[in-house]
């Protein structure tokens, strides 16, 4: 929202608007309108803080001030906006806005969102299709946050308004085969003065698409000062089966049963599914503090999930791939010299980021992984049920048993008032090897509580005879079990008001039956000073493990008060042009102060850097950094140094996938998905697409990979046209089609190019031919005129040609036209010379 200050002009900062029956998100826009704002704040109240004698001195209708009073908004009519339901990114789609910026939920919106269309209507559109169905009247708990810098609508829906999955997609492509290989392999090293430090990771996913089977293998590596190590997350065969309405995988697979806990196994499990889960990963967001540069590892089920490189600063993971909806997160934040921490995201924090889907789960299998007292892997079988109860609530029992071992669990959610969402979870285990029983339970609950505050909290305890499958037939006595969590507790807010800007604070405390706990505070505010932004964050951390043991590196060695202190940081960025941004910020961390400033800027479509300099007050050490990403089209490129005056560290990451199918081998700048294509411009390369997964480009045979397809919904492909050559063009620019999952889709696009060329043709004198000569080509069909000295325009010029020329004096003369074979594309039309002979 924009806010007259005492100058007259605007400050403008994020925030939460409320709509006819709807919550929405503006965020900030830069308009071209700042230089109108003049000084006395009297001056400025009939046009809402702009001066209206100077709008209409430039031009510029007065009307435009009450238009911009407000928060930023979308203009009015149809843009092309990315389309988010529920944290899932379903591409592009067409929306359309009224004149107050607010999204009108159009039946083609409604289709690919995968939700239901109400009865009611708000506003009658030109044609049927284009009417605007009060969604929101219909189901009052929709937030709908609108992101007009960032063209994108992000709508987080109850589960009741969703449309049932349509099992075989109706007219959805099946079928397809594709080989693919996807890659990230991040590294650092450290060199000082006494040694040097190194570290690589790698993660690579191999498989294929055969008649919608899904084969897939995932594996990392990590090389830590020479010490080597690899983790197998899995490796399994899947398909959708609409006879079962359920999904099968088989092979070395991760449980998903929403009532237990995740656990790898060997062996098969079936499982509902629709359009709720998404290829790409969950709507769970992880965010953190590095307080150097920093790798970051999340795990779930004791398994490595995900890895990442991030500088210093805030960082925030989304789509992450999660194995299942019930087990924690571990998060691991390792600096890359030396130090660090670790945190725990709670399942019951997840909430209506992992939805239920309604159906039937079966698992069963050895367990993988349990290596506790090297015993035999059990083999273990769990299945469960999950039922709707009206259009609000769902109810779920299951039953898992191995050799001596066994538990029995519930979950349930609603909502209340349609606005209030509450979930629980509820579990019985007995290990009979060890003669304890026990119980866990959590409970979770989330809500808008008002058009600008959102709340969630959750609660998790378990008795000390509580087990999993693998802590079955462990002693008591053990310590591994006393480490073990005996209650948790997490709670969010978030808060965002027009004058003083958005707040954001998430609480998690958790205590082990051995006496420690463990708390970790996450905070952060940010305002919108008419473009420049500022920001204030605090990370807090109580107790816990105790971090790595650190190298011994003069003044990077710290203590575990650093590592599990409070952590703060200023920073401002302010815009200069562009996608051009000077970020200077100050940072506490235990006792050190640190101040720093960066440039960043966005050089095009590919190419991205920043630089910095940075000193610690204390010590009075400086450092300078730079980093630079680029996308060169068929992979993703990530190099960045920082040296200070004890040593000098260089990062990389270099990520894509690869394809192979009938056609060859194509290279793609991201990793590829379940469902996936090629697409193909004539033989036309550097083309850049649009597509639901990112902009691509094709390659010199005129292809490139859709790296990512949602299943059984609508996807647009749509070429620039803009990167066609000048002599190239498409008879139709954009394709819309349905994919199954597992499917592998191949879109062509039909490319027509036209030779053109510029003649200046003269008689067999040397004379130009005079101005409005007619020029015939064969069977006398009338092609153009000749213009003023003997310039002769000739369009689609495709081979060798005879025309003939009709002289005003009655003669004529022939021309002969025999173009060379090789032409630029990127020309728009060639030019010669001609001589017109004498018939």
């Amino acid at each position: 929202m924009r806010t007259v200050d005492k100058a007259g002009c605007f400050n403008q900062s994020a925030s939460f608007f409320r709509a006819p029956g709807s919550l929405a998100y503006g965020s900030g826009i830069v308009i071209g309108l700042a230089s109108l704002c003049s000084g006395p704040a009297h001056a400025l109240e009939l046009g809402e803080g702009f001066d209206l004698a100077v709008l209409s001195a430039n031009g510029i209708d007065p009307k435009v001030a009450h238009y911009f009073r407000s928060a930023a908004r979308f203009r009015e009519g149809v843009h092309v906006v990315g389309l988010r339901v529920n944290g899932n990114p379903l591409g592009l789609v067409e929306a359309r806005f009224d004149y107050e910026g607010q999204l009108c939920f159009t039946p083609g919106l409604l289709e690919k969102a995968g939700l239901r269309v109400p009865a009611m209507v708000t506003r009658q559109g030109i044609a049927r299709d284009q009417a605007c169905h009060d969604f929101v009247g219909e189901y009052p708990a929709t937030l709908v946050r609108l992101s007009p810098g960032s063209d994108e609508v992000s709508l987080v829906v109850p589960t009741q308004s969703m449309r049932e999955f349509e099992w075989g997609g109706g007219n959805a492509s099946q079928g397809g085969m594709a080989a693919l290989f996807n890659y990230d392999v991040q590294g650092f090293e450290d060199r000082f003065n006494s040694g040097s430090s190194r570290s690589v990771s790698a993660y690579t996913e191999a498989g294929f698409n055969l008649g919608n089977w899904i084969v897939r293998s995932r594996q990392f590596y990590i090389s830590d000062n020479g010490k080597a190590s690899s983790e197998h997350v899995n490796a399994y065969a899947q398909r959708d089966f609409a006879g079962l309405r359920s999904t099968f995988q088989v092979g070395q697979i991760s449980s998903n049963n929403p009532v237990f806990g995740g656990l790898q196994l060997s062996g098969l499990q079936l499982f509902p599914d629709g359009q709720s889960r998404a290829a790409g990963g969950s709507a769970v967001v992880v965010e953190g503090l590095a307080r150097s540069p920093s790798r970051v590892e999340v795990r779930q089920s004791g398994v490595l999930i995900h890895t990442t490189l991030v500088p210093e600063g805030p960082f925030s993971l989304t789509d992450l791939p999660l194995l299942n909806g019930t087990s924690d997160l571990e998060v691991n934040v390792i600096g890359t010299r030396g130090g660090g921490h670790s945190f725990r995201v709670p399942a019951a924090s997840f909430g209506a980021s992992v939805p239920v889907v309604p159906g039937y789960f079966f698992s069963m299998g050895k367990v993988r992984g349990a290596t506790l007292d090297e015993r035999e892997p059990p083999v273990v079988a769990m299945a469960s049920g999950t039922w709707g109860l009206g259009r609000s609530s769902s109810l779920g029992f299951g039953l898992l048993s191995t050799d001596e071992y066994q538990a029995a669990g519930g979950t349930w959610s609603s909502v209340f008032f349609q606005r209030l969402a509450v979930g629980g979870r509820h579990n019985l285990s007995r290990d009979g090897s060890g003669n304890v029983s026990g119980a866990r339970s959590s409970i979770s609950l989330s809500s808008p509580l008002s058009a600008s505050l959102e709340a969630n909290l959750s609660a998790t305890r378990q008795t000390r005879g509580y087990r999993e499958v693998t802590e079955a037939g462990l002693s008591s006595a053990r310590d591994d079990l006393d480490a073990r969590f005996k209650n948790q507790y997490t709670l969010g807010l978030s808060w965002a008001d027009p004058l003083l800007g958005g707040f954001s604070i998430s609480y998690s405390h958790s205590a082990q039956f051995d006496g420690q706990s463990a708390e970790h505070v996450f905070a952060s505010w940010n305002r919108d000073f008419s473009g420049t932004q500022v920001s204030l964050i605090a990370d807090s951390r109580v107790g816990g493990a105790r971090p790595r043991k650190e190298r011994n590196i003069r003044r990077h060695e710290r203590n575990d008060a650093l590592e599990t202190g409070l952590s703060l940081r200023l920073q401002v960025t302010m815009p200069f042009g562009g996608e051009r941004r000077v970020t200077s910020y100050a940072s506490r961390r235990g006792g050190e102060v640190e101040f720093g400033s960066a440039f960043s800027d966005r050089v095009n479509d590919y190419v991205n850097y920043e630089v910095g300099v940075a000193r610690e007050q204390t010590s009075g050490d400086q450092s300078v950094q730079g980093r630079v990403n680029a996308i060169p089209r068929y992979t993703q490129v990530g190099l960045g140094m920082r040296r200070d005056s004890f040593s000098t560290s260089y990062t990389g990451q270099l990520q894509g996938g690869v394809v192979a199918h009938e056609r060859g081998v194509t290279f793609s700048p991201y990793a590829v998905q379940d469902t996936f294509g090629i697409v193909s411009v004539g033989d036309v390369g550097a083309v850049k697409v649009a597509t639901p997964q990112g902009p691509v480009w094709t390659d010199y045979r005129g292809q490139a990979v859709i790296a990512g397809l949602p299943a059984y919904l609508n996807s647009n492909v749509e070429v620039q046209t803009r990167s066609l050559p000048k002599r190239v063009d498409l008879k139709n620019g954009t394709k819309a089609l349905t994919a199954g999952r597992g499917s592998f889709n191949t879109v062509d696009f039909e490319v027509v190019k036209v030779r053109r060329l510029l003649l200046e043709v003269r008689d067999e004198q040397g004379r130009p031919l005079p101005q409005g000569a007619s020029v015939f080509g064969p069977d006398n069909a009338f092609l153009t005129s000749v213009v003023g000295e003997g310039m002769v325009f000739l369009n689609n010029l495709d081979e060798s040609q005879t025309l003939s020329v009709s002289l005003p004096d009655s003669t004529s003369c022939v021309l002969q036209l025999n173009p060379e074979p090789e032409t630029d594309d990127d020309k728009l039309y060639e030019t010669g010379s001609a001589v017109c002979r004498a018939q």
